[in-house]
């Protein structure tokens, strides 16, 4: 009995896993290799600068990180790649949630609008990183130019940022994905 009862308790918990919707979980790693890679640049510009290096190099020394900026750049490159990686699940399953939406409410409800401005916004900071990974791979040192810090610091973080709002606005405000993962959602009976 004991064995019958783990293994359908394993299989409902596969199932459920299943249907659970993948794109909310997805999504916090390309935010956080892009604001890591924005972060990084946004430093390797500050020790480059002869007005800001010298204030950077006293940070690094005060707090005694043991970290030497010309890292920064080798970093921020490994980081834009991570970023495009992990984006790519992260497209594919955020299509796979929205496509069902269109196709149920319409491509001008108020659901759907968000979630393609949220993905056109995401799409822009994927090919700002996939430009930043294609110049920078033959840069010795891997270094970037300034372009590419702009588009990593000024492009990407801030319209990375701003996908992610819209992306909680579907989910925490409009219920998106919410109540599929085998359980249904029960209304909180009010209680005088």
């Amino acid at each position: 009995m004991t064995q019958y009862t783990s293994l359908s308790i394993s299989r409902v918990s596969q199932l459920t896993v299943l249907r659970h919707p993948k794109h909310p979980a997805f999504v916090h790693f390309p935010i956080t290799f892009t604001l890591l890679t924005g972060a990084l640049d946004a430093l390797t510009y500050i020790s480059q600068s002869p007005s800001t290096s010298p204030l950077l190099a006293s940070a690094i020394k005060t707090l005694g990180i043991q970290l030497d900026p010309s890292t920064f750049p080798v970093l921020s490159y490994y980081a834009t790649i991570l970023t495009i990686i992990t984006a790519l699940p992260t497209i594919s399953s955020g299509v796979a949630e929205l496509l069902p939406v269109i196709a149920r409410d319409g491509i001008s409800s108020k659901k759907a609008k968000i979630g393609i401005a949220h993905a056109v916004i995401n799409d822009i900071s994927i090919l700002g990183a996939a430009f930043n990974w294609w110049t920078r791979r033959q840069n010795p040192g891997l270094e970037a130019t300034g372009v590419n810090i702009l588009i990593s610091t000024v492009l990407a973080v801030p319209a990375t940022l701003g996908a992610a709002y819209l992306g909680a606005e579907l989910i925490y405000g409009m219920g998106m994905g919410v109540g599929r993962g085998g359980a249904s959602v029960k209304p909180v009976k009010k209680v005088n």
